[in-house]
């Protein structure tokens, strides 16, 4: 910049320096303010990232759902414990609505939601009814309990099947969650006559496991 150019915009007034930068030169500053945010915006996303190492479902007909966020945070205290925060527990409700006969059923946004997470590996325990338990089971859907070395089930409620098929043989593939459990009965959920088991395709076997455990006091 030439001695006469430099002494013309000395003698601006602050307002006419700021809009003589600005005229030249906000091509640049936009493109430098957008690339700071875009930045802050990817690093504050990897940094709080969280990674979701055990999902669980819940089938019935209603949930207290501040109950269910408190008991998720539960779950991730005791079970994963990691003190970045970024490992967590995920857990759903998935609703049982009266059809025409009177019967419960999945709704079907619930049954297709359920059915696309199960597809995806995404679900890795579910507490459930019967009659969905019977369905599913019969589908190849769930890990045969009684071959898992890790879980004692005497003295259990087990549910089974018994009839062998090309998808599943006979045994026991559930668990009945029974009264007054310690950790369910207060979430508002109707979770006397449910089943827990553990789905077959899902990715984290080892935490589902010790849930399972966890959630029904077994040694």
């Amino acid at each position: 910049m030439s001695e006469e150019r430099k002494n013309w915009f000395r003698n601006m007034t602050t307002k006419e320096k700021v809009e003589y930068i600005w005229d030249y030169y906000k091509v640049h500053i936009i493109t430098g303010i957008l690339v700071i945010y875009l930045l802050g915006a990817f690093t504050s996303s990897v940094l709080n990232r969280k990674e979701y190492v055990l999902n669980i479902a819940f089938v019935g007909k209603f949930m207290d759902f501040d109950r269910l966020n408190e008991f998720s945070k539960e779950v991730t205290k005791e079970l994963i414990g990691d003190p970045s925060g970024k490992k967590q527990a995920s857990i759903d409700f998935y609703g049982l609505v009266k059809n025409p006969n009177g019967n419960f059923t999945l709704d079907p946004a619930s049954t297709q939601k359920l059915m696309a997470r199960m597809g995806a590996q995404d679900i890795d325990v579910i507490i459930l009814d019967k009659n969905n338990f019977d369905i599913l089971a019969s589908q190849g859907a769930f890990l045969r309990l009684d071959e898992i070395k890790e879980l004692n089930l005497s003295g259990l409620n087990v549910a089974k099947v018994e009839e062998p098929s090309n998808e599943v043989k006979p045994g026991a593939y559930g668990i009945y969650v029974g009264w007054n459990n310690k950790y369910l009965k207060n979430l508002g959920y109707d979770y006397n006559d449910k089943i827990v088991t553990i789905i077959a395709n899902g990715q984290h076997k080892d935490l589902a496991i010790k849930f399972v455990k966890w959630l029904l006091n077994i040694k």
